[in-house]
């Protein structure tokens, strides 16, 4: 359990946890919820089944979840990549949204394909966001236990 103080503190360290309103929702959600995220300033990065789910304000698109899943380089940890890509097809699918895509090969070997949601407003992203996340682990057991 954190005190009190300590989430005054931790609300004070520029850069360290978002500065208020709608994201410190979703922060407090995730953190009452055991889910494993990093918030830095604005930007608040959830880990999911080995898919990176990023809340963030992009410029001149506007308040966005990317989504970030590794492509597999060769037969090496297969299981671990035919989870992600069905958490992170689970994860798009139940945000239900227009979705844009595109692949990161910038770093060789680690090729990444992101996917982009843009919502109106923070409100909006924030409660998606967090009905999905609520039902999310249910739903990839239902999908596991249907494929098996």
């Amino acid at each position: 359990m954190v005190h009190e103080d300590f989430e005054l503190f931790e609300e004070g360290i520029p850069g360290h946890a978002s500065v208020g309103g709608p994201v410190r929702v979703l922060q407090r959600f995730l953190r009452d919820n055991g889910f494993s995220f990093e918030a830095e300033g604005d930007v608040t990065r959830i880990h999911v089944d080995g898919v990176l789910v990023e809340v963030r304000d992009e410029p001149s698109i506007g308040l966005a979840v990317l989504a970030s899943l590794p492509l597999p380089y060769g037969f090496s940890d297969v299981d671990f990549h035919v989870r992600a890509a069905l958490s992170f097809t689970l994860l798009l699918a139940m945000l239900g949204r227009p979705v844009s895509y595109d692949v990161d090969s910038s770093l060789e070997g680690y090729p990444v394909l992101r996917a982009r949601i843009v919502f109106e407003d923070a409100e909006t992203l924030v409660s998606s966001l967090i009905r999905v996340l609520s039902e999310f682990k249910g739903r990839l057991l239902e999908l596991f236990r249907s494929s098996g």
